[in-house]
């Protein structure tokens, strides 16, 4: 026997034990998973296999949610980071493999790998926009998906779940009880594909995937029950809608606060902010905060006084098989020129902003980028629930690189 026929019978084996273990997830714990995030789904129709399925990305367990629509075993693209939890990230790769994607830098093994399994017969699933989402719309599909999907050679297969924002809200804590819903939007087959150009098939899928949280319930709202509603949202947000302070804004239970103005709302059950706060949602923050890190970035600013700094965060270097080196606990800040991370012992670690191609965001707020070497880095807080916000530093950062 040759290596390759070796290897092809351990996939083949392997894929049968993932089939097994498919099979007892999807009759034994779906019921389980349903319960807890109100969720329905649409059963997917016969596909001629194999399949890459893409959907689109709003809770914590989307793997789970759009697995219950399809009998058929598949293999999930994720973050790299799922690699790096001991003993369950052992278990994960015995009962589901699945394809690491590592945010923060360009990944072209990822996609060799994705093509690899469809060529193999396997079904893929991958959630395009990388991101779940911080507001209630979805994040921006690129072009690399729709050429992906063209040279696959597989069936494309697009899903949507509808009201998972609010159920699992990102930079939330837990899960609330509302409605959710998924199901498949459209079967492209191999053919189709081939008479697409990639730009159409990209806008298919944008098309297809596209949810907005709050034009669903400006349509038909829906409760979404749970305690403390809103902690944990100034991990997505640290303007404040009133007096635009920065980094003045907290949580407690279910209702959100600036600290510089005493502006305060509760996160009701629909998702929704009191007027008298400067904002109606997520939605509208979001589009405030951005405009004002935007006239940040591009302030007059000297290169020795930074836009922003955290402290107890720790710095660590991960590479390609999931290696973590740990860099030190301390300070980071970002500048005009340059991102920078002081360990409490002295020891510097400074990027300029052009030698970083690629900065990103993962859970709530780990925080993960690369630099012109292929180094990969990751910092998170030292508390385990810090209301960290790493989002602005990812907003001025990519503005700065404009420049």
């Amino acid at each position: 026997m040759t290596k390759t026929d070796s290897n092809v019978k351990k996939e083949k084996a392997a894929h049968r034990r993932h089939q097994g273990v498919w099979n007892f997830f999807w009759y034994i714990t779906a019921p389980f998973f349903k319960l807890i995030y109100s969720y329905k789904c649409k059963i997917a129709p016969k596909i001629q296999g194999p399949y890459l399925v893409i959907s689109n990305h709003t809770t914590e367990l989307d793997c789970v949610l759009v697995g219950l629509s399809f009998r058929k075993q598949m293999y999930f693209v994720a973050s790299e980071h799922v690699y790096r939890k001991g003993w369950i990230s052992k278990l994960l790769r015995w009962s589901f493999e699945p394809i690491a994607k590592m945010k923060g830098s360009s990944d072209t093994l990822t996609v060799m790998k994705i093509i690899r399994k469809l060529r193999n017969g396997y079904n893929v699933c991958l959630f395009a926009e990388g991101n779940r989402s911080f507001d209630g719309r979805n994040f921006p599909v690129f072009d690399a998906t729709g050429k992906l999907a063209k040279i696959s050679g597989a069936s494309l297969v697009t899903y949507r779940i509808e009201g998972g924002y609010l159920t699992n809200p990102r930079w939330g804590f837990g899960i609330r009880r509302g409605k959710a819903y998924g199901h498949v939007v459209n079967v492209y087959t191999p053919e189709q594909l081939a008479g697409m150009s990639v730009e159409e098939v990209t806008q298919a899928v944008v098309n297809d995937i596209n949810e907005n949280a709050y034009e669903r319930q400006a349509l038909k709202p829906v409760a979404f029950k749970g305690k403390n509603r809103a902690l944990g949202i100034e991990c997505a947000y640290c303007v404040c809608p009133r007096c635009r302070a920065l980094g003045k804004i907290t949580s407690k239970g279910n209702k959100v606060i600036c600290t510089n103005c005493g502006n305060e709302s509760e996160f009701d059950v629909y998702g929704n902010f009191d007027p008298a706060f400067g904002v109606t949602n997520p939605t509208e923050w979001e589009d405030l905060q951005e405009e004002y890190l935007k006239e940040l970035a591009a302030s007059d600013r000297e290169e020795s006084s930074p836009f922003f700094t955290d402290s107890d965060v720790s710095l660590k270097t991960v590479d390609s098989e999931h290696n973590e080196k740990e860099i030190g606990k301390g300070m980071m800040a970002l500048y005009k020129d340059r991102f920078e991370f002081v360990s409490v012992n002295g020891e510097t670690v400074s990027l300029s902003i052009k030698d970083i191609p690629d900065m990103s965001v993962y859970s709530r707020n780990g925080f993960v980028f690369s630099d012109a070497a292929g180094i990969h880095y990751e910092i998170k807080s030292i508390e385990k629930k810090s209301p960290l916000n790493v989002r602005k530093y990812i907003s001025v950062w990519k503005r700065l690189r404009e420049k």
